[in-house]
């Protein structure tokens, strides 16, 4: 759920990200410090074992600058030019300062991505090319009703009751559709449901024409 690349980016945070992008604030204001004493004196901050700031910083600086050697490159469908993009070379010291964290924030990113794509179940919203990434914000979860945003969230992460998890979870046999005797997922829920509706108001209308 922590995922800014998701299909259904919620307006959450990850704690160990967040730490991470401290550290490494923390560290690059102090090598940019205008004291002389400060910025000569190697800075020592403890992170644990797992990860260390100082090698966090050092591969993000070196992808930076790495960047600027391959020059831009397109990543998404928009067209070449449709964003600026700004090199570390002709930035000052804050503006590199945020590129770092942004660096740092872009590779948490990705490696929760490629977990994702690991996934069969949960993961499936990596392979959506034509869905449109929907935000939330706090207001909007704040005005939508309970019901609404498990749905989302339950469809996005491939949790909904359809024949297929039915039978993952062990309350069914069949996992095949009604519709078209396939593997039921929850994109043939949502075609059931679009079905049921206008099956109630064909039923509607044929009970008002009867009654004229």
């Amino acid at each position: 759920m922590y995922y800014r690349k998701a299909k259904l980016k919620l307006p959450m945070i990850y704690i160990l990200e967040e730490y991470k992008c401290g550290k490494a604030r923390v560290l690059t204001m102090l090598e940019e410090s205008d004291d002389p004493v400060v910025k000569t004196v190697q800075p020592s901050l403890e992170t644990g074992r797992k990860w260390k700031v100082t090698e966090a910083v050092d591969e993000a600086k070196e992808c930076l600058k790495m960047k600027k050697v391959i020059g831009e490159t397109q990543t998404d469908r928009r067209g070449l030019g449709s964003t600026t993009a700004k090199w570390w070379s002709k930035t000052e010291d804050k503006e590199k300062r945020d590129m770092i964290i942004d660096e740092i924030r872009n590779k948490e990113d990705s490696t929760r991505v490629q977990k994702a794509v690991q996934q069969p179940q949960q993961g499936q919203w990596t392979y959506w090319d034509t869905a449109i990434q929907r935000s939330l914000t706090w207001n909007d979860i704040w005005h939508m009703a309970p019901l609404r945003i498990s749905f989302l969230i339950r469809f996005v992460y491939d949790l909904l009751p359809s024949n297929a998890n039915l039978v993952r979870w062990g309350k069914k046999d069949d996992p095949t559709s009604p519709l078209c005797q396939g593997i039921h997922d929850p994109f043939d829920l949502i075609s059931s449901v679009q079905r049921e509706f206008e099956g109630f108001y064909r039923w509607v209308a044929l009970v008002k024409l009867a009654s004229v």
